[in-house]
């Protein structure tokens, strides 16, 4: 399946973004990389190979759109003022080259509104009739629509959010928490915080449009880690010689 990996301005991970390429390129099918704005200068400064770059680049700025030419990038340099942004022109450049699968890596960031509108461009990908899913060091994001879906999750959290005003007929098997038949509704909680519980998770829907986001909460765990070390280390120091930690 030739898959377009559009690298966005949000957050990014050499490590996470290596993973994912070695991922896709498992899958069989030729990659295509096209950097919007700051996505595309991210790419050059950590070597990585890109197609093209995209945007206003306002960004990057004048130098950072030298350096992209400098290195043989073929750019396009879209006007600051436009009905679409840099990540959905790069959308339409994806289509033109006729993949048949979408990546935005680096979709999410501090800007919550930038954040939205790209996770809202998979349901404008789903119905081009292409596959497509958001990625980054802490998300995976789908977009489903009525049928089975079938998902081998390495994150400890899936989350069922949905994406229209009622999904129906929602079934769960291989997830922690099941649900068989249910309905989840605009502004309920219910979906959130599943986790796996096989190697492989099944989700039926009946009708309807279901986000489903993969997650690790990468700072909370660092604090945890970080805290239990603390303690271990205070109550080895503390205790009773053994290095065992009193009970409360």
């Amino acid at each position: 399946m030739e898959t377009a990996v559009i690298v966005a301005g949000g957050k990014k991970a050499p490590d996470d973004y290596r993973a994912l390429l070695e991922a896709l390129k498992a899958d069989g099918g030729r990659l295509r990389v096209i950097g919007a704005d700051e996505g595309a200068l991210w790419l050059l400064e950590r070597r990585f190979s890109l197609d093209i770059a995209v945007g206003d680049f306002d960004t990057v700025g004048e130098a950072g759109l030298e350096r992209l030419r400098a290195a043989g990038v073929p750019c396009i340099v879209l006007p600051a003022e436009k009905d679409e942004t840099d990540t959905e022109f790069a959308y339409g450049e994806a289509k033109r080259l006729g993949v048949r699968r979408v990546v935005l890596y680096g979709a999410l960031g501090d800007r919550f509104d930038h954040s939205l509108t790209n996770v809202q461009l998979l349901y404008r990908i789903a119905r081009d009739g292409l596959a497509g899913f958001v990625a980054g060091p802490a998300h995976r994001i789908y977009l489903f629509g009525p049928g089975e879906h079938r998902l081998r999750s390495r994150f400890p959290f899936v989350s069922l959010i949905p994406f229209s005003p009622e999904v129906r007929g929602v079934v769960l098997e291989g997830f922690r928490y099941a649900l068989r038949g249910e309905t989840l509704s605009w502004g309920m909680g219910r979906g959130v915080s599943n986790e796996p519980a096989a190697p492989e998770g099944i989700i039926r829907l009946e009708a309807g449009w279901l986000l489903v986001v993969e997650s690790r909460d990468l700072e909370n765990r660092d604090r945890v880690m970080e805290g239990r070390a603390g303690e271990e280390a205070g109550g080895a120091a503390a205790g009773d010689g053994t290095g065992a930690l009193a009970e409360p």
